[in-house]
């Protein structure tokens, strides 16, 4: 680990902030009764960085060595949790609808997937060597306060979707209800119409919401032995959709139109409609490879988090396939081309059998899993990581993802999205022309421009060497490189949005096969040159020769809380539950 090769270089050129660090007298690990008193600000350790308790906290420090938990098996479990979802399930739906076959529509998921598996990997490899969350590492490359509009771009993308997908979870939930009473299909409905939910989905989305919060609350050292539950409920509940369907097909898909069918765009339409989806495939998970440092930064060691860049394409194309073949088992079986298996479910249930409603009511119970397994891998911790960053005296990992539930689930109405927003979704589908740049900056300043030799103590400090302006705090190269990056494709995503709504603008071929490539463009570009403003115009005061982490420091406090933990335990041993929920 980089941390390690750090004291031989004593005389060396070392950060400004690392030479005046001092622990503060600020965080201890307190006795069994104040662990259980509330208190507005939240914990500080004394191994932080920050020069103020309002920089950091316990959650925003460095990971330090007992807390660094997950093993390769862990980020399996991780991606089998998030890749097992309804929308991985549906994504050949909207390929094969634009003109692709079903085998080019899994190819463009095979090349979408392989690509977002290594950008993943070498992402994550910085949170893994460094400990250090997304928000504090996007302050290397673009300055402090430039920092915060990267960080509040992510976030809000991660509530929204955090939102949507308790919607989805919601209406797994009405399923298990209906199966279990059926006359709750016909609760009488006292909400309007046009708000894109009924009384009984609104009971079911607040059951769902209320059963959500205590998983929210499982601590990152622990939460992933749940998603080892969940990868393997969920491949069970899927499997089960598909082996039924396919028995009710009569065993087989040949007769589909789905498989059958060969594409129905040709010459350069279906090219474009292949980098289309292509770069759909890619913004499904722009977000993580932009924030996986979340959940790379918990790893026992940097290796671990390599085997992302293997089991990301194979699981997504497994669950892509099972799609495919899904939904062409069910034209056969139910007499259209079914893609949603929340859908099927609910076939099952309206069989009228005492075994089709217990059948959906299990496979309604492993969806509920599944997007709770979600909620908390692709969107809870990075939204909460995103809100700490701005008050961390006050926000810790718990407090925030129980915010942003809040915010999510209610005051973005997510069940009006999911209804009738058309123009909303296509704009958070177009929205990785954003995170494009972002994720080649930082990828780009860490790995080319500083060669790894970073200060994770200047991370931390306002006024050290990744300030860059004093009055601005910010890096004008990464800001100019990420503009040159997102800009060419706007007009090109206006028109998806336009478009989304049954409108039409004037944006040209060329700019709609701009957005069409938008993330490799962006990508690319905000990469390139992002390093040619460093070759020529270098900023030296960041310059290092060797990498600076501050491992002794995090290190020799860790070890004192750990001493200081297990006294506490043998003078008052804690519950269970309380072991469970703890940090």
């Amino acid at each position: 680990m980089a941390s390690q090769d750090t004291k031989p270089f004593s005389t060396d050129k070392v950060s400004p902030a690392s030479s005046n660090i001092e622990p503060a007298e600020t965080g201890h690990v307190s006795n069994t009764r104040s662990r259980y008193r509330f208190n507005l600000a939240v914990r500080q350790e004394e191994s932080s960085f920050a020069a103020t308790k309002n920089a950091s906290n316990a959650d925003f420090d460095p990971i330090p060595p007992s807390k660094r938990t997950w093993n390769w098996g862990a980020y399996v479990a991780y991606w089998m949790a998030d890749a097992w979802a309804v929308s991985n399930w549906e994504v050949a739906s909207s390929m094969i609808a634009v003109g692709l076959d079903w085998r080019m529509a899994i190819g463009a998921c095979v090349l979408g997937n392989t690509i977002m598996g290594l950008v993943i990997t070498i992402n994550g490899r910085m949170g893994a060597t460094l400990h250090t969350p997304f928000p504090v590492l996007a302050r290397m490359p673009f300055g402090y306060y430039f920092s915060y509009f990267v960080v509040l771009s992510r976030c809000v993308l991660a509530i929204v979707w955090l939102g949507v997908q308790t919607t989805t979870g919601g209406q797994c939930m009405e399923v298990l209800l209906t199966c279990i009473w059926p006359s709750f299909a016909h609760i009488h409905n006292t909400i309007p119409d046009g708000e894109g939910i009924k009384t009984g989905g609104m009971i079911a989305f607040l059951l769902y919401f209320l059963l959500q919060i205590p998983f929210l609350c499982i601590p990152y050292t622990k939460v992933q032995y749940f998603f080892a539950f969940k990868s393997v409920i969920a491949p069970i509940v899927f499997l089960a959709v598909f082996g039924d369907t396919l028995r009710r097909a009569g065993g087989t898909i040949a007769g589909s139109s789905v498989v059958t069918g060969g594409p129905k765009a040709f010459g350069s339409a279906l090219t474009w409609a292949f980098f289309a989806n292509l770069n759909g495939v890619l913004g499904n998970y722009a977000t993580l490879g932009l924030n996986i440092a979340d959940f790379s930064r918990y790893a026992n060691k940097p290796s671990a988090q390599n085997v992302q860049a293997i089991v990301i394409p194979i699981i997504f194309t497994i669950v892509g396939l099972l799609g495919i073949f899904t939904a062409a088992a069910a034209e056969t079986a139910y007499g259209t081309v079914e893609w949603n298996p929340i859908t099927i479910i609910g076939y099952w249930e309206k069989s009228g059998t005492h075994g089709g409603r217990a059948a959906a009511a299990f496979a309604a119970i492993g969806l509920i899993i599944v997007t709770l397994g979600i909620n908390i891998s692709a969107n809870s911790i990075s939204a909460a990581n995103d809100l700490m960053s701005f008050y961390p005296k006050y926000i810790n990992i718990r407090r925030g993802q129980l915010l942003a539930a809040f915010i999510g689930s209610w005051a973005f109405v997510p069940w009006k999205i999911l209804a009738s927003a058309a123009k909303f979704l296509a704009f958070l589908g177009g929205y990785t022309i954003f995170l494009g740049p972002m994720t080649s900056i930082l990828i780009t300043d860490y790995y080319i421009v500083r060669r790894t030799n970073v200060s994770v103590p200047d991370m931390y400090n306002f006024h050290g060497m990744y300030r860059y302006s004093p009055k601005f705090a910010s890096n004008w190269r990464a800001v100019l490189a990420f503009f040159i990056g997102c800009v060419p494709p706007l007009p090109g995503f206006v028109n998806n949005i336009v478009v989304a709504g049954k409108q039409t603008t004037g944006v040209s071929i060329g700019g709609q096969h701009l957005f069409a490539i938008g993330y490799i463009y962006s990508f690319a570009a905000a990469g390139l040159f992002y390093w040619g403003f460093n070759r020529f115009f270098p900023h030296l005061e960041s310059k290092m020769d060797h990498p600076d982490t501050g491992e002794d420091i995090i290190a020799a406090n860790d070890a004192k809380n750990v001493s200081m933990r297990r006294a506490s335990y043998a003078e008052h041993k804690p519950s269970i539950v309380t072991r469970a929920f703890e940090v």
